[in-house]
C-alpha cells in the first residue's frame, strides 16, 4: 500500500512539474517584416509585316519596359529562456547538536539516513546521535530580485512546504507552507559546478510562525545534485492548534522553539542558474548528465516463490519491481564521456515478497552507449547499495526515448545481498521479513519526468 501511495504521489508531482512551464521558462517573441525588392525588365520585339523584308529597312519595333515590385511578409521567431535562478524538487539537511541529550532524532548524514527501527510516530528520541534533527524542503524555487539598481545574485524564493526539525520532540518542529526567503549569492566559482556563499533570511507563516536566519556554502548543481553546509538560527512559535503540538505530550498550550544549528545537506533534481544563463536559450544550455529523472519504475520477473505484486494470483509473471526516485547519471569527461557516476535518493529492488533491498544514495557506475541518435540507448551498470540494505546490483537497461519527460525500456540484471541493519515493523509488515537474496531478473520499465540526453547535448561536446 505504501509503495502504491509513493508511486501515485510521484506521478502527481511529476505532472505538476511538467505543467510548471510558466515559472520555468521566459518566452520572447521577435517579429520581423521581410521585404524583397525586385525589378522586372521586359523586352518585346514585333516582326515587320510580311514574310520577307525584300531589302526594305523598317523602323525598329523593339519595346522596353521596366517594372519595380515590392514583396513583404512577416516572420515570427520565439525564443525560450530559463526564468529562474533555482528550481528543485527535494532538499534535505542533517542538523548537528540541535537536540538535548535524550531527544536526538538520529536523521543521519544529510538527514536521509535515519534509524528505520525507530522511525515511528511514538518515537521521542535517543542519546548518542550526531545528527539530531533535520531540515526538509519540497518544491523549492528562486527567482531574480532586482534590488539595489539591479544588483546581481539577489533572489526571492519559496518552497511548497518546509520543516525545521531540531529534535524528536514534535512540539519543537517549525513548519510552513510557502515560506518566503530572500537570498544573496557570492560566487567563489562561476563555472559548473558553481561554488557560492549564500546568506538568507526566511519567514514562515503557517502553521508555524518563525524566522530562519542562515548562511550556507553551496556546491552545485551537477546533474541536479547539490551539496550544502549550513549554519543558522531559527526562532518561532507553534500555537496549540498546530498539528505538531496536538500530537505531542504538550498539546494543551502553544510552544516556542528557538535553536541554533549546523548541518550538512544535499538536494536532488535541484537546478541552479547564474544570471548570464538566464539570457541563454534553452536549446543552447549545457548539460552534465546522460540521465536525470524523477521516477524510474520497472516490473520484473525473478522466479521467486512468492510475488510482491500479485500475492493472491496464480499467474505470477511479474514477481517484483524496481523503483528509483530522483536519479542522476553524471557523465565523466573520460572514455568519450560515456562512463558515468550515478545515484538516487532512494532505490527499491523487490525481487519477491520477502526478497528485497532498499538503498539510500547508492553508488552507481555505468557506461552509456547511444544506439540510435535521439531515440535508443543502453546503459550497463554496477550499483552498490549500503544502507539500510547491503546488496550488489548489476544490470543493463535499454531505453527508448518517447519525449523529454517519458521513456520506456527493457531491464535485466542480477541482485545479491541482504537486509540486516534493521528496517522496522512498519515496513516488514508490508513486504515481509527480509531474507538474503541472490537472483537474476528481466522486466519492463518506464521513466516518468525522466530526461535522457544524447552526445550532442552534453557540455563536454559543445
Amino acid at each position: 500500500m505504501k509503495a502504491k501511495i509513493i508511486l501515485i504521489a510521484g506521478i502527481i508531482l511529476s505532472t505538476v512539474l511538467s505543467s510548471c512551464v510558466s515559472i520555468m521558462t521566459r518566452t520572447e517573441t521577435d517579429i520581423h517584416t521581410i521585404s524583397e525588392r525586385d525589378t522586372i525588365f521586359s523586352y518585346e520585339q514585333k516582326n515587320a509585316p510580311g514574310n520577307q523584308d525584300m531589302g526594305v529597312v523598317y523602323p525598329s519595333s523593339r519595346t522596353f519596359k521596366s517594372e519595380r515590385r515590392l514583396y513583404q511578409r512577416d516572420s515570427i521567431v520565439e525564443r525560450k529562456y530559463p526564468d529562474f535562478i533555482r528550481l528543485g524538487v527535494f532538499e534535505s539537511v542533517g542538523l548537528i547538536g540541535t537536540g538535548s541529550g535524550e531527544s536526538s532524532y538520529g536523521t543521519g548524514m544529510f538527514g536521509i539516513f535515519p534509524d528505520f527501527v525507530n522511525l515511528r510516530s511514538d518515537y521521542r528520541g535517543d542519546t548518542g546521535k550526531l545528527f539530531s534533527g533535520g531540515i526538509y524542503r519540497i518544491g523549492v524555487g528562486e527567482w531574480r530580485l532586482r534590488w539595489f539598481k539591479d544588483s546581481p545574485n539577489w533572489t526571492f524564493g519559496t518552497s511548497m512546504i518546509e520543516f525545521l526539525i531540531p529534535s524528536a520532540k514534535k512540539q519543537n518542529t517549525l513548519s510552513s507552507i510557502f515560506p518566503l526567503y530572500i537570498r544573496k549569492r557570492y560566487y567563489l566559482r562561476e563555472e559548473i559546478p558553481y561554488i557560492a556563499i549564500v546568506p538568507s533570511l526566511g519567514i514562515g507563516w503557517y502553521p508555524s510562525q518563525y524566522v530562519n536566519l542562515s548562511g550556507s556554502l553551496d556546491i552545485g548543481s551537477l546533474g541536479g545534485l547539490n551539496l550544502r553546509a549550513y549554519a543558522g538560527l531559527a526562532a518561532g512559535v507553534n500555537s496549540k492548534e498546530a498539528y505538531q503540538v496536538r500530537i505531542s505530550n504538550e498539546s494543551d498550550k502553544s510552544h516556542t522553539s528557538v535553536f541554533p544549528y549546523f548541518g550538512l545537506g544535499i538536494s536532488f533534481l535541484d537546478f541552479v542558474n547564474i544570471v548570464p544563463e538566464t539570457y541563454r536559450e534553452w536549446r543552447d544550455h549545457e548539460h552534465s548528465s546522460w540521465n536525470i529523472g524523477l521516477i524510474q519504475a520497472s516490473l520484473i520477473a525473478a522466479g521467486t516463490d512468492s510475488s510482491a505484486v500479485a500475492q493472491n494470483s496464480e499467474t505470477k509473471v511479474f514477481t517484483g519491481f524496481i523503483f528509483k526516485i530522483a536519479n542522476a547519471s553524471v557523465a565523466l569527461p573520460i572514455l568519450n564521456n560515456q562512463l558515468y557516476l550515478g545515484t538516487s535518493l532512494a532505490n527499491f529492488v523487490v525481487l519477491g515478497f520477502n526478497e528485497w533491498g532498499i538503498g539510500i544514495l547508492p553508488f552507481r557506475l555505468g557506461y552509456w552507449q547511444t544506439i540510435i541518435a535521439d531515440e535508443l540507448s543502453t546503459e550497463p551498470f554496477i550499483e552498490y547499495n549500503y544502507y539500510p540494505s547491503n546488496f550488489l546490483h548489476v544490470g543493463n537497461r535499454v531505453n527508448l526515448r518517447i519525449s523529454d519527460f517519458l521513456n520506456i525500456g527493457l531491464v535485466m540484471g542480477f541482485a545479491s545481498g541482504e537486509t540486516s541493519l534493521g528496517i522496522g515493523s512498519d515496513i516488514t509488515s508490508q513486504y515481509g521479513a527480509p531474507i538474503s537474496f541472490s537472483r537474476a531478473y528481466v522486466g519492463v520499465s518506464v521513466g516518468v519526468s525522466d530526461r535522457i540526453f544524447f552526445p550532442d547535448e552534453l557540455r563536454y561536446n559543445k
